[in-house]
């Protein structure tokens, strides 16, 4: 068994566990959060990054999303031999892909061209990206391995999203119980809005669809929820480009093929098992940068047709 520590004590880490749990011996977590210290996880110790000299233990693997600012904490402040350190594929901090259930692949087609139908319609800036746009165009459909939705829009068309996307969904056949949340910084701007379905839904196995908010600085377009992680030159979003899919008028970025170059680097090759090495370009993000961002959720809107918010 390969003895193993994990850096970064939350959700990702605990689907690790759950995956991973047949081959490896899992000795504790490392932090960056110092709330964290001393306290236990998933019934594993949580430590400070400084105590890693001291522990015994053949990989260090990377279960936060700034896995790139981490690895570089490991390996230029505490020295850790870059062949110990480990940034996993992201279907193993995950679950089981909801699309190879057929029942749920059929809903999240039949949701995407929804809203791009309406989006078109409405004209609402709303563009398809990332896996959900890769799948499109290369494979002409949702890719089967994906486990989620992703649409992004400009940032100043966001307090419109707000007010139109619930009308949106209540016209659709949607599994019951579904809602929405809104992720907002501390300016109270929309960073996201995420469609969730419960845990326990009877139709479908629960996947997210997330509208993410671009904002532009300094000729980059920058996805907002990850502090700019996962950015772009600004042309590909401060214009779109339409393609047709399933009898569908898709917005794309502006010159798709040309941004997806810039995102996956060779992306007419297939790859399932991607991690975020594979990423062509990623910006820098650390925790403290979330920290500070200050983001908060608020549950906006549910499939009963109520409004709730929760901080």
């Amino acid at each position: 068994m390969i003895r193993t520590l994990l850096f970064g004590a939350g959700a990702g880490a605990l689907l690790y566990l759950e995956n991973e749990q047949h081959r490896r011996s899992f000795i504790g977590f490392i932090d960056n959060d110092t709330r964290k210290h001393g306290t236990d996880f998933a019934g594993l110790p949580v430590l400070p990054p400084e105590g890693i000299a001291e522990l015994s233990y053949d990989e260090i693997v990377i279960t936060t999303q700034w896995a790139t600012d981490v690895r570089k904490q490991l390996l230029e402040q505490f020295h850790v031999p870059p062949e110990r350190v480990v940034i996993p594929p992201k279907q193993q901090l995950k679950k089981p892909q909801p699309f190879l259930d057929p029942s749920t692949y059929t809903l999240a087609q039949s949701l995407v061209r929804s809203i791009c139908i309406a989006a078109h319609r409405d004209g609402i800036p709303l563009v398809v990206d990332f896996g959900t746009l890769l799948g499109i165009v290369r494979e002409g459909n949702l890719l089967p391995w994906d486990d989620d939705v992703d649409f992004s829009i400009p940032l100043e068309h966001a307090p419109k999203l707000l007010q139109w996307l619930p009308s949106v969904l209540q016209s659709l056949e949607l599994p019951s119980g579904w809602w929405l949340e809104v992720l907002e910084n501390q300016q109270g701007e929309c960073a996201s809005l995420l469609l969730k379905f419960p845990s326990d839904s009877a139709s479908c196995v629960p996947f997210i669809t997330s509208i993410c908010s671009r904002q532009n600085e300094a000729g980059f377009s920058r996805h907002m929820p990850s502090l700019g992680m996962w950015y772009a030159p600004i042309d590909h979003f401060d214009k779109m480009d339409v393609i047709s899919w399933k009898g569908v008028e898709v917005q794309v970025p502006a010159e798709y093929e040309t941004y997806l170059t810039f995102v996956y680097g060779d992306w007419k090759t297939p790859k399932r098992d991607i991690s975020l090495e594979d990423y062509n370009h990623l910006g820098e993000s650390s925790y403290d940068a979330f920290a500070d961002a200050c983001f908060s959720v608020r549950r906006l809107e549910s499939s009963c047709g109520t409004n709730v918010e929760q901080p």
